[in-house]
């Protein structure tokens, strides 16, 4: 009996020498594992960020080329003027034909409008009867905003199925992009200057019901605003000539710098992400 309990308790043991040996070995096997896969996912986010990278620069290029040549409103206001993403986009050397026509939906995404008669941001126009008060921002407060907030599998659904929309919409990404770019830079000159420049970018006007309504700018026409001030003094100097009040906002809460810089470029990375992502992408969307 002896001999027996001896022998099973070697074999026990045993049993627990070979089971702990098989852990520390798969052990090993996952730390190997998990270390190839962190590399793998190392080398793919900087491959990401090349190619963001290099996507932003190509941007740059055509877009703020198209912005250099924008003309602001001529005072007094005799015609309406108007500058739209969809309009920068359908200039590009490479757009197809029927571009514009094709983006035409997309002036409620992005798009400014200041005539004799009526003004508006994004699609939404107000006659300047009704206005009662221009409002403004600063660089700042503009690189913060609520106006950041949209999807963009929203703005792809706003354009028709047809061949070429995943082309417009990669150059739009391209267009919000580079803007987005020029604000960060704007913004960090502005906190070296003495005061922050205002930017004209909220339209109070009379509702049908004499109530007041608020007309905010959106990604597009805020960033078009802070790369073109002349257009947003061409508004604000419109609205004078007729007696118009232009005044500041009410601030938003307070951000530091820190943060307002992380947040810009955390916007930036995702708008080039994705830029690049349907830039990339082998197979063409109807």
């Amino acid at each position: 009996m002896g001999d027996v309990r001896r022998a099973a308790g070697a074999g026990l043991d045993k049993g627990w020498e070979a089971a702990s040996a098989g852990l520390d070995k798969g052990r090993e096997a996952a730390s190997v594992g998990l270390d190839k896969a962190a590399s793998l996912d190392k080398e793919a986010i900087q491959a990401a960020g090349r190619g963001a990278v290099a996507t932003a620069r190509q941007a740059d290029d055509w877009v703020l080329e198209q912005l250099k040549a924008v003309r602001p409103p001529t005072l007094p206001l005799t015609e309406t003027w108007k500058l739209s993403i969809g309009g920068i986009v359908a200039a590009h050397p490479k757009a197809p034909r029927l571009t514009g026509r094709l983006l035409a939906p997309l002036d409620r995404f992005g798009a400014i409008e200041i005539g004799p008669d009526e003004i508006g941001f994004d699609g939404d126009t107000a006659g300047w009867d009704r206005v009662t008060e221009i409002r403004t921002r600063n660089l700042s407060e503009l690189a913060v905003g609520a106006f950041w907030n949209f999807a963009i599998d929203d703005l792809r659904n706003r354009l028709p199925p047809v061949p070429g929309r995943k082309w417009a919409v990669t150059k739009v990404l391209q267009v919000l992009l580079a803007m987005t770019v020029d604000l960060e830079k704007q913004a960090e000159k502005a906190e070296e200057e003495d005061g922050p420049r205002p930017v004209a970018c909220e339209i109070i006007h009379r509702g049908r019901i004499q109530r007041n309504k608020e007309m905010t700018t959106g990604l597009f026409s805020a960033l078009a605003l802070c790369s073109l001030p002349q257009v947003g003094e061409a508004l604000a100097a419109a609205a004078t000539e007729r007696g118009i009040p232009v005044v500041p906002a009410e601030p938003y809460p307070h951000v530091s710098t820190n943060e307002r810089v992380l947040r810009m470029r955390r916007q930036r990375e995702a708008l080039a992400a994705k830029a690049h992502e349907l830039e990339s992408a082998a197979d063409e969307e109807a």
